[in-house]
């Protein structure tokens, strides 16, 4: 098993933008609780869930992160603002990494995500596996892959992806369309990354059955990404969202 599962969007520290996204998203059907989400001293994240995916997107509350990714709280403090990962969750994280080190890749071990809370006194650890790549040549977005510690983490988890999309209608994620200006050797590492992936155009795809990844040349200055969403209601179909330079498409 291996899908699309959710999205690390940079954001500004900026509440009244938050609130006006969810104003702006609401009707559309994509409930939103900009305060809720994990966070630190350091950091802050605010999801929106639609089915079991999600846009995680995060803050700095100090230069230091507290407890979020080095080298992405260093991007972020450079003024990096937008989509830097996509996660893909899997129930083979081991194979994955023997399959990607015998393609030549250099890949580290697979690491779980830690922070401190509660004046520093507790430590959170989260109950999975990420392995996490070089970013793509050319561009600051990382591929990730997550492993649950146990398939039956992802029920308990549920009681958290709240408030969900998916009570209007709104049940996933089918694909994602990361396009840009890809230099050769991106294309060279993206098909490295996934080497059953398809050529059908101008677009690189990875079919992963119930979802798809999607790598699509496109003469822009600036990566983006087009995210698909699944609606069986049929009077929000076409709609869509932007979040930095992610476009959510019903």
């Amino acid at each position: 098993m291996i899908r699309l599962d959710h999205f690390v969007i940079n954001i500004d520290n900026d509440i009244k933008r938050l609130k006006e996204l969810k104003r702006q998203i609401e009707p559309l059907g994509f409930p939103f609780e900009p305060t809720w989400g994990k966070g630190t001293k350091g950091f802050q994240v605010a999801n929106i869930w639609i089915g079991l995916q999600y846009l995680e997107m995060v803050w700095l509350k100090r230069k230091d992160g507290g407890g979020w990714r080095t080298d992405w709280v260093e991007k972020y403090n450079n003024g990096h603002r937008g989509i830097i990962a996509i996660y893909l969750m899997t129930d083979r994280l081991d194979e994955i990494i023997e399959e990607l080190r015998s393609r030549g890749m250099s890949v580290s071990e697979p690491e779980r995500i830690s922070y401190r809370w509660f004046f520093g006194l507790l430590k959170k650890t989260m109950p999975w596996r990420s392995l996490v790549t070089e970013p793509i040549p050319g561009t600051d977005l990382q591929i990730c892959f997550g492993e649950l510690d146990s398939p039956d983490i992802m029920e308990k988890m549920k009681a958290y992806m709240v408030p969900n999309a998916a009570d209007n209608g709104i049940d996933g994620i089918s694909e994602a369309i990361v396009k840009g200006n890809f230099s050769e050797e991106a294309w060279a590492y993206i098909q490295k990354l996934f080497s059953n992936a398809q050529f059908k155009g101008n677009c690189l795809t990875y079919d992963m059955g119930t979802t798809r990844l999607a790598f699509q040349f496109c003469d822009q200055a600036e990566l983006s990404v087009e995210l698909k969403a699944v609606t069986s209601n049929k009077e929000i179909r076409g709609k869509s969202f932007e979040v930095e330079n992610v476009k959510i498409t019903l």
